[in-house]
């Protein structure tokens, strides 16, 4: 929910609408996740997911988006998103490592929608760094 948040709060800051629309797309992917994680746990609690207001899974999505004012900043989202994606997968393997049954199959799910995820913003990010420096890094 932090992710998505995050992206989109970002997306409403920025006054170029390609960097606008690539953010907004991956919110759309965060709010995939959210939505299949409240199914989850509905199927798994029998009741609606509600949000714990206080609970903050991480600080560091506060959006400072004065950051990502440069020409660099297609850059910048396309390596946060890869980042973000790489430590959600990692997260869901380990959870799915340290569980059984149900949960086990729901963590491996959204592991492997990170690492679909992950591939997706790495192909930006080469296909970006090549239009901005001119070359292929990678």
């Amino acid at each position: 929910m932090e992710a998505e948040e995050f992206y989109r709060t970002w997306a409403t800051e920025t006054k170029q609408a390609h960097i606008r629309r690539e953010l907004e797309e991956l919110a759309q992917w965060e709010s995939r996740h959210r939505d299949s994680l409240k199914v989850y746990y509905e199927e798994l609690f029998g009741e609606p997911f509600r949000r714990e207001p206080d609970l903050v899974v991480d600080p560091a999505l506060k959006v400072q988006a004065d950051e990502f004012r440069n020409h660099y900043a297609l850059l910048r989202i396309a390596s946060t998103a890869y980042v973000s994606e790489m430590r959600a997968a990692e997260l869901y393997e380990a959870l799915e490592k340290a569980s059984s049954g149900d949960a086990r199959k729901m963590f491996g799910e959204l592991k492997e929608m990170e690492q679909d995820h992950m591939a997706t913003a790495k192909k930006r990010y080469v296909s970006l760094r090549e239009d901005v420096v001119g070359f292929r890094a990678f």
